[in-house]
């Protein structure tokens, strides 16, 4: 009875439930004796169930009757079905249903992808997500779509063997976009990081991957529809061969150059109609929506409604699908696949034909005949587009010819028949044109050359209908059924073939696996005289039905005992039943017939290739080679007029299944499974029932089957010595883990049978793995129990000799104090005692000393009143004496002033009377001449003394005019005796520039003389190129003495003048000495400079005759100019003359010892280069580029400086070697900055004539040239930098642990699946910072500029976090709390590494990984914690906060999250996906524009320096 041990009290098992399929209760009593059992369930609602059963009946059927057990709560939620220890129908539903809630729509089945429909957008299929999943095996991160394309395409590149993938489910399973997402991965896989050398476009795929991918939209179009289930469902399948090209590069990187599509039972029947809310095709819809207006009056389109074909259904509309917007995404793909434009109008116009066609308007006459009006607007509308006789149109769809032996007899048809005849013409061209589409599809796409080489691969996608059971159940169903047997049969054999594959391979002892083969129930379908056959048979009859039918398969297989599979229906003579492996389906036998036979007749194919219209010709073309083999004449005479047969529908698919069927057995399968989980299309949605009968139609349910009867637990050694080595004393512990694996086995399962030991594997039994994590609960529980124990032990221990400490000490403490208390009462009597005497004593002395108090204050009182009436009556007295004092003054004071103003008026009237009388006397004197005459005599006097003052004025007046004419003339000789200097200046040039093109002229007639002497001409070669600089540097030395001439002139024109009106006076005297003391040294200084000339110039001597004359020339011009003191220079215009050097040869110089070849200074922490030894090379071109400018070689400066920039940017582009990309991007911004030096310099220079000069405009395109290759140089180096780092990323941030306290064991995949131990990965976290931080020491070293530096490092640390945090986000079984601990510690490290480089920019980019990190390790205990968890990852979006809490892993003693956390968590996301903010993976796509910094001021100008171990001869020449 080991089999009923596991049902103790509180033991989980599972009960069937009619709405929720399988509920769990708990066991609550047990009752086991020799021959029964009785167990008591209870569940969460406290309903009881009993389960009562015999001994026998138990072993009877192996224990299988017994409810089936709950898995262990670490196995909720798990990843992989085949994980399960208790692997059984509600436990996979529970498990799915639980994935499901927590919106993780993928779970692995051993090799199966179950995928569940989401009814939503998520985020899980960005570039970011396939980026993760590029490269990485099966299982290491979450179940996903490109995790099972991942697996095909690298097996498919590493094996060299061609690759499947089914994809199967129901309508709105999501079989098509799941398919197209596949094919979108294997066509955008290999270009997410590194280019290939062809044709890209914008979106990084080449042309042919883009062709490809625009089959999705094309096939959608013409073979999708709008049905109850689902508003995109596929009423056809397809297997679309992609074609690779061979493996190339390192890498071993493949891409596509082809695919091929094959097309499984279109559903016709959709053309002509369609059940209530459903719709047609798109493709009709489309039109009707988007069609311009010519094209539509030309097509006779109006609205959807206004067709037949369309308007059955009632659903024209389809939410948040726009028709419009589809059909030029349809027109698009069908050029982008290479349909041309006319072809694509052509296509719409037959598809407007079928339209019309359905209007036409068939009516019965009174003779119960068709008849079709011969103004039919549709009818005319349809002939008129497809181009064909509208009479014999009408005709053959109104009657029907019958072909005898002797004759052919024409009848008419009634309007049923007609109907079917119309809608088999429609249906016939629409299936023509569909093949026609999928045919040139593929002669586009499938290059016969390239599939035939041998050497190519190819990986199928088959995206097919799943099982279909319906109320009623056509030819269609059955059809699709019979694909999903024989693909069952296929998965079947696969899924028992990698079992048994296996356990060889293991080598334990093992016997085969039974499994229900479903080869009956094929033969029953496709074997001879089966199904298809009989239809076939009876299809061909000229009086074939489908009465005659399933009477024959009624005498066929009904009571055989050989056909178990077959079913006759109890009641009813119109159907029959198949018992599938997923369910018994019925099908009605109606229309059987003709939907086997879905052609026309002979008279309106025959009317249809009569047609004008030659693109219809080109469609109904029937390609032979897909067309089922023609079957042998029946040996009867009563059919020998059949001459020819034409293949069935049944016949083509079950020869196009078999083709599929040998193709998918030479390609390894990987399965992906759609699953449905509601019918209402609702988010997230779930019902139980639904969910389980597509688990028990696509064949998982049987796989686990399979997959229970052998050993579905398998471990590797390692795993499973490491999670549950506790089980068996420390004493028996090694190191070998195979050795330590058998130990713990041995010890923890009694029955040998139970597991298998195999050579790098154990396997286990169903239920072994609970059992082992009971036990393993059990010691963990006991060990926790026995540290508890002692701890409490210790505890209380400790607390009783504290207590015992503590009253040892309350009771002396109480003793002394009693002591204390008593002495303290002695003392207060003592005291008492005292104070009383002296209390008395006290008050005594008080009574005496008020009593002599009261006394002294009567007497003081009375003395102080006698006193105070002394006081008094002196003040009196006083103040009496005071007032007669003050009376007398003033009585005083009053008669003095009255006697003073009696005086002062007497003496005025005096005064005025004296006044009086000598006014009249003046008055008197005033009338007389003798006194006029003494007036004017004072006057002349005075005007001869100012007339002789005027005079002597005058004179000296006079005598400075003199002066002032004086110097006025010597300044005018000065100014001739510049005037001379001047010309005598410009004759000197003259004769100079003179004689050195006559030099010129006689070095070429010399060499030219002497052709015979080579030797001799090579030397006179090179002495004159000596020569040549020697001139060179004395046009550069007169230059100078020009420039100082200037300045010398500058210096004189804004010298204040000698004189002014203002100024005249004895400083002229002064101004004059001073001038002419500065032109004397100005002179002097003209006379040294023409010296020295004429001293450098005399020392040039040729070896052939020079004239004599030359030097003697110039002394003589140095002598004229030395006659000469100073002269004005406005007028000297100096051009410097042409360089003798070759530019190309220059070019060839800087290109090839500047940049091609220059030894460029490797970085060192021991010698640090100088600026001027890392940055000579741009600044020698700089200098090169200045003295071009300086020579008026523009357009020669223009093709060097280009071919300059062109060879950096060849060089720095290779990216071989960081410290070359950094040389070179330091260099060009240290040229950009030169550039733009010069720039302002030719700017202050020449002013207005620089602006929009061709030195301007060179300077300004050298400026954007370097520009671009620094823009260029950033992007390429960050690309190389980030593919360097790609795989350092994960192992250094994620799964490095550098705090040994919070080790965790599970590092990768899942714990079951894990094969590295605790610090096995290949990086660390130190590594990456050492990459870091000598990337930051090399940009230091080549003195990159601040800005630049923190634009690369900001750059790579926001590519380190964005990569962290999207690998977290696929990671499975990696969210724990210890693990968050690790993160965040990683986090902390590159955190303060940007903080000690200065570049707080790039630690913001850090925030998201450390929030995400910080959010494993916050308390998610209450519910109420999910307001704490938003506040403090307030980076996260709720999505990506709801991701990472689904993706938490609840470790050993940690409690799971809370359902009303996910809760509430997950109510917040919905919002945030409404809201249009549920991104998911952070972009690590696009790169950060460079941002060029500012020019640095070159506050020393352009620095010259050249190293002595580079030999630049032509550089030297230029820049002197």
């Amino acid at each position: 009875m080991e089999a009923v041990a596991p049902y103790q009290r509180g033991t989980k098992a599972w009960f069937a439930d009619e709405v929720e399929g399988w509920t769990v209760a708990s066991v609550v009593e047990t009752s086991v004796d020799a021959e029964s059992v009785r167990i008591v369930f209870e569940t969460a609602t406290k309903k009881r169930i009993t389960f009562d059963s015999s001994v026998a009946a138990l072993v009877a059927s192996g224990f299988s009757n017994l409810p089936p057990l709950k898995n262990p709560p670490m196995l909720e939620g798990i990843d992989d079905l085949s994980n399960l220890s208790y692997l059984h129908e509600p436990e996979v539903l529970h498990n799915i249903k639980l994935r499901y809630l927590q919106e993780q729509i993928y779970t692995y089945s051993g090799i199966v992808l179950i995928a569940m429909n989401p009814f939503q957008r998520l985020a899980l299929y960005s570039s970011d997500i396939m980026r993760e999943y590029s490269g990485k095996r099966r299982g290491e991160l979450e179940p996903h779509l490109f995790a099972v394309a991942e697996e095909a395409y690298r097996t498919m590149i590493r094996e060299k063997q061609n690759q499947s993938i089914i994809v199967s489910g129901e309508s709105g399973a999501g079989k098509t976009q799941s398919a197209k997402y596949i094919m979108r991965y294997f066509a955008t896989v290999d270009n997410l990081d590194t280019s290939r050398g062809e044709s890209l476009n914008s979106s990084g795929i080449s042309e042919i991957e883009e062709a490809v991918l625009s089959t999705n939209p094309i096939m959608e179009s013409f073979g999708n529809s709008k049905t109850t289930r689902n508003d995109n469902s596929s009423r056809f399948g397809k297997y679309i061969e992609i074609l690779f090209s061979k493996p190339s590069g390192p890498a071993k990187t493949v891409s596509i150059v082809g695919a091929k599509i094959r097309t499984y039972l279109l559903e016709r029947s959709r053309l002509i109609f369609q059940p209530a809310t459903e719709r047609n095709y798109h493709i009709f819809y489309q039109l009707c929506a988007a069609v311009p207006a010519a094209e539509r009056k030309e097509l006779g389109l109006g609205k959807w409604n206004e067709f037949h074909y369309l308007n059955q259904g009632g659903s024209g509309v389809i939410h948040g699908f726009d028709d419009a917007a589809e059909f030029a995404v349809t027109q698009q793909a069908l050029s982008t696949i290479g349909i041309s434009v006319s072809s694509q109008w052509n296509i719409f116009k037959v598809c407007a034909a079928l339209l019309h066609i359905g209007n036409i308007q068939i009516t019965n006459s009174r003779s119960d005949e068709a008849q079709i009006s011969e103004d039919d607007p549709a009818l005319i509308q349809a002939t008129r587009l497809l181009q064909v006789d509208q009479g014999n149109f009408k005709k053959w769809i109104i009657k029907k010819q019958i072909s005898t032996r002797s004759e052919k007899i024409l009848s008419n048809v009634n309007s049923a028949q007609a109907l079917i005849g119309r809608d088999s013409v429609a249906k016939f061209i629409y299936t023509m044109l569909f093949d026609w589409i999928v045919k040139v599809i593929n002669k586009n796409l499938w290059r016969e050359d390239l599939a035939t080489g041998g050497d190519l691969s190819f990986i199928g996608v088959l995206d097919i209908y799943g099982f279909e059971h319906f109320k009623k159940n056509s030819f269609e169903q059955f059809c699709i059924n019979y694909a999903n047997e024989k693909l069952q049969q296929e998965f079947n054999q696969h899924v028992f073939k990698l079992e048994q594959e296996e356990y060889v391979a293991e080598k334990i002892n093992w016997s085969f696996i039974d499994f229900n083969d479903n080869q009956p129930c094929i033969d029953l379908i496709e074997g001879k005289l089966g199904i298809l056959d009989l239809l076939d048979e009876e299809s061909r009859l000229p009086s074939g039905s489908d009465g005659s039918l399933i009477n024959k398969l009624y005498q066929r297989f009904d009571g055989s005992v050989k056909n178990k599979f077959f079913v006759k229906p109890r009641f009813g003579q119109t159907a029959f039943t198949v018992k599938h492996y997923a369910v018994d389906v019925t099908y009605d036998i109606e229309a059987f017939i003709d939907k086997n036979k879905d052609t026309v007749t002979d008279e309106q194919l025959s009317l249809l290739n009569s047609s004008s219209f030659s693109f219809l010709k080109e469609v109904l073309v029937i390609d032979d080679a897909a067309a089922a083999p023609q079957e042998a004449e029946s040996s009867s005479k009563r059919f020998s007029m059949l001459q020819t047969r034409k293949p069935t529908l049944g016949s083509i698919f079950k020869t196009s299944l078999v083709n599929l069927m040998t193709t998918l057995r030479t390609t390894q399968v990987h399965y992906i499974r759609c699953i449905k989980p509601n019918h209402s299309k609702q988010a997230f949605g779930f019902e139980p029932q639904l969910v389980l009968s597509q688990l028990r139609a696509c064949g998982v349910l049987e796989t686990i089957r399979i997959s229970c009867a052998g050993y579905p637990s398998r471990w590797t050694f390692q795993e499973f010595s490491d999670r549950y080595y506790i089980l068996v004393p420390s004493s028996q512990w090694t190191s070998d883990p195979k050795v330590l694996t058998g130990r713990i086995a041995e010890g923890a399962i009694r029955e040998p049978g139970l597991y298998q030991v195999g050579l790098t594997k154990i396997f286990f039994r169903a239920g072994q793995l609970a059992f082992l994590e009971k036990r393993r609960s059990e010691k963990l529980r006991y060990c926790v129990v026995l540290i508890q124990k002692n701890i409490r032990m210790f505890v209380n221990r400790r607390a009783y000799l504290r207590r015992k400490e503590a009253a040892i000490a309350i009771q002396s403490a109480f003793r002394g104090y009693s002591a204390r208390t008593k002495y303290q009462k002695e003392r207060s009597d003592r005291a008492a005692t005292k104070i009383q005497s002296t209390f008395r004593r006290h008050a005594a002395m008080k009574t005496l000393s008020k009593k002599k108090n009261a006394i002294l204050t009567i007497q003081t009182q009375l003395r102080t009143i006698n006193a105070a009436r002394v006081l008094a009556n002196l003040r009196r007295d006083r103040a009496a004496v005071k007032i007669q004092s003050y009376l007398r003054g003033h009585l005083s004071r009053t008669a003095y002033r009255a006697t003073l103003n009696r005086i002062i008026l007497l003496q005025s009237c005096v005064r005025r009377a004296r006044a009086v009388a000598q006014m009249k006397v003046l008055k008197v004197e005033s009338k007389s001449v003798g006194k006029l005459k003494e007036l004017n005599y004072t006057l002349e006097n005075k005007i001869v003394e100012l007339s002789q003052s005027v005079k002597a004025r005058g004179l000296e007046n006079k005598a400075l005019v003199d002066k002032i004419a004086s110097l006025e003339g010597q300044v005018v000789s000065w100014k001739e005796k510049f005037s001379r200097v001047e010309s005598s200046s410009k004759n000197a040039v003259g004769q100079l520039e003179g004689n050195a093109v006559e030099l010129k002229a006689e070095v070429k007639a010399a060499v030219e003389a002497k052709d015979g002497y080579m030797k001799e001409v090579e030397r006179l070669h090179s002495e004159l190129a000596k020569k040549e600089a020697v001139i060179v540097g004395l046009q550069t030395d007169l230059g100078k003495s020009k420039d100082e001439v200037r300045k010398l002139k500058d210096e004189l024109l804004h010298k204040p003048p000698a004189y002014s009106p203002a100024t005249r006076g004895a400083s002229v005297t002064s101004d004059d000495s001073t001038s002419a003391a500065q032109l004397k040294r100005e002179n002097a200084l003209l006379k040294d400079q023409i010296a020295k000339l004429v001293e450098r110039s005399a020392t040039v001597e040729y070896e052939r005759k020079v004239p004599a004359v030359y030097p003697t020339e110039i002394k003589a011009m140095s002598a004229k100019v030395s006659e000469v003191h100073v002269q004005p220079m406005e007028s000297v215009e100096y051009t410097n003359p042409t360089p003798s050097f070759d530019d190309k040869a220059l070019e060839e110089e800087i290109i090839d010892s500047l940049i091609t070849n220059l030894r460029i200074p490797l970085p060192s922490t021991q010698t640090i280069a100088t600026r001027s030894e890392i940055f000579f090379p741009a600044h020698l071109i700089g200098l090169s580029m200045k003295q071009l400018l300086l020579f008026n070689l523009g357009t020669r400066t223009q093709v060097v400086m280009s071919n300059i920039t062109t060879a950096i940017q060849l060089l720095a582009k290779r990216f071989e070697d960081d410290y070359v990309s950094a040389f070179w991007l330091s260099n060009c911004f240290e040229l950009s900055c030169i550039s733009k030096f010069l720039h302002t310099q030719m700017e202050a220079r020449y002013r207005s004539e620089f602006e929009g000069s061709e030195t301007e405009l060179l300077l300004k395109k050298v400026q954007g040239d370097l520009t671009n290759i620094m823009t260029d140089i950033y992007a390429g180096w960050i690309k190389v930098l980030k593919r360097r780092l790609a795989n350092m990323i994960v192992p250094a941030v994620v799964e490095n642990q550098s705090l040994p306290a919070y080790i965790s064991k599970q590092v990768g995949a899942s714990w079951s699946k894990v094969g590295k131990t605790p610090g096995g990965t290949q990086f660390k976290i130190e590594q990456l910072l050492s990459f870091l931080n000598k990337l930051s020491k090399t940009l230091r070293c080549y003195y990159m500029h601040e800005k630049i530096s923190s634009q690369i490092l900001t750059e790579l640390v926001r590519v380190i976090g964005v990569s962290a945090f999207n690998h977290i986000l696929v990671r499975k079984n990696f969210g724990t709390w210890k693990r968050g601990m690790q993160l965040q510690h990683n986090a902390q490290r590159l955190d303060e590494w940007c903080q000690a480089q200065n570049i707080p920019a790039a630690a913001v980019h850090l925030q998201p990984f450390a929030q995400a990190a910080k959010l494993l390790v916050l308390m998610k205990t209450p519910p109420t914690d999910a307001e704490i968890v938003f506040k403090e990852c307030f980076l996260l979006n709720p999505t990506q906060i709801k991701k990472f809490l689904s993706l938490y892993y609840a470790a050993d003693f940690d409690s799971p999250l809370p359902p009303q956390l996910l809760t509430a968590v997950n109510s917040r996301a919905n919002q945030n996906h409404e809201e249009g903010g549920d991104i998911l993976s952070l972009d690590s796509e696009n790169v950060a524009e460079f941002v060029e910094p500012a020019s640095r001021p070159l506050e020393t100008g352009i620095d010259p320096f050249m190293p002595q171990w580079l030999s630049l001869p032509q550089i030297r020449t230029l820049i002197g």
